[in-house]
């Protein structure tokens, strides 16, 4: 069988990105020793010339105007002529079914071509008002789901939490959608290294000894950074002084609604400019330093669909906090503590906490590193292996 892969989201910073480069990558290594179908992607030519793909698999280049995750940011749109190139692509691969690794970059499967798409959550659809700025973005994002939803053989996602809200929020049946999982990379580890991590302190302007609260991930409004903030201001106000906050996260290529300028403004009028460290994207290498350097990751989301960092936090043996909501408390289950992310209040005592006891950190790292071990990308690839020859029947 020829499986076509979309690979449009490889340059994609954010978590789409991560999970098409990490499940491809997973998908031609587990396909190569259990199945040997033919793979081949299909693939915009922005991307084509800009990153390395994997080697082994044949590659399908559209001719389009704009890189498509570019072009469909937050305030854009990507044009007719660009997914019929994109479609005619998929045709010219040859392919006997055609996989999605995300709906962002959804475009119209040539004929009868059966597809699949991996749908990460419904939080658009439960917040559109977090997500999109403009109306018009919203119309846009809910015909190309319910498109892409109607095309596609299976749906599939990453948690049981994300399969409750996609089947109620659709109204489909739960039958017709597969739990594929997430995974961790093995860089993602405990590192014994001092001097590289105060290295890596020193890179990103944090300092030597204070201890280290951190936020990986987009800065989106429905990944609840004003909160984080607004409960940072009271833990001040009560006393609570020695951490700083470094919030990773892009601040100048996000394709997403981003409101980081107003985090920058919100922390300047609560007198936390000097206690909030801002890095912008990070690479990989150093985001795992950074998660050994930590003292504790946050993750104060309305909603997430898994919640990789959470997993990655975990693997490095840094303690979580994390809302309460959505997929979080599946995810980590035991290895993290809980609060409720439209309490303020919740979120500083959750935070203060894990600051002041060592010895509730340490059940956690120690409790953390078992539960990522649960995660692997390899497994999450054989998933979605079987749903594509499932599919393809």
């Amino acid at each position: 069988m020829l499986i076509a892969i979309d690979a449009c989201c490889w340059s994609n910073r954010r978590g789409f990105g991560r999970y098409t480069r990490e499940i491809v990558n997973a998908l031609i290594a587990v396909n190569r020793e259990r199945a040997n179908h033919e793979i081949c992607l299909v693939v915009d030519q922005q991307t084509r010339s800009a990153w390395e793909l994997p080697s082994g698999t044949a590659i399908e280049v559209a001719s389009t105007s704009a890189q498509p995750t570019a072009a469909a940011r937050a305030y854009g749109s990507r044009s007719i002529a660009d997914l019929w190139r994109l479609r005619r692509a998929a045709r010219r691969s040859g392919a006997q079914i055609l996989y999605f690794p995300a709906v962002y970059s959804f475009y119209p499967p040539p004929g009868r071509i059966p597809s699949v798409v991996t749908l990460h959550d419904a939080i658009a659809e439960q917040h559109p008002e977090l997500i999109f700025p403009r109306l018009r973005s919203r119309w846009a994002w809910t015909l190309k789901t319910k498109w892409a939803l109607a095309r596609s053989r299976t749906v599939l996602t990453v948690s049981e939490s994300a399969r409750s809200q996609v089947s109620e929020t659709f109204r489909i049946d739960p039958e017709r959608i597969v739990v594929t999982g997430e995974g961790t990379s093995d860089q993602f580890r405990p590192i014994g290294e001092p001097d590289l991590l105060r290295q890596t302190r020193r890179q990103y302007g944090i300092p030597e000894t204070v201890p280290v609260v951190l936020y990986v991930g987009g800065l989106s409004p429905h990944k609840n950074l004003d909160g984080l903030i607004r409960a940072l201001a009271r833990m001040r106000d009560a006393g609570v002084t020695e951490w700083v906050m470094v919030i990773v996260g892009d601040t100048e290529r996000e394709s997403f609604y981003t409101c980081y300028l107003d985090l920058v403004e919100q922390c300047g009028a609560a007198g936390l400019e000097n206690k909030v460290i801002f890095t912008g994207f990070v690479p990989d290498e150093d985001l795992v330093q950074l998660y050994n350097t930590a003292t504790l990751l946050v993750l104060p989301s309305f909603s997430e669909g898994f919640g990789l960092p959470v997993v990655e936090a975990m693997a490095c043996g840094l303690p979580v906090a994390a809302s309460n909501q959505g997929s979080l408390p599946e995810v980590a289950e035991s290895a993290a503590l809980y609060f409720d992310p439209h309490e303020i209040d919740s979120i500083a005592a959750t935070i203060t906490s894990l600051l002041s006891d060592p010895k509730i950190r340490g059940e956690l790292a120690k409790q953390g590193l078992e539960q990522a071990r649960h995660y692997s990308w390899r497994d999450a690839a054989g998933n979605v292996l079987a749903a594509l020859e499932a599919a393809a029947t």
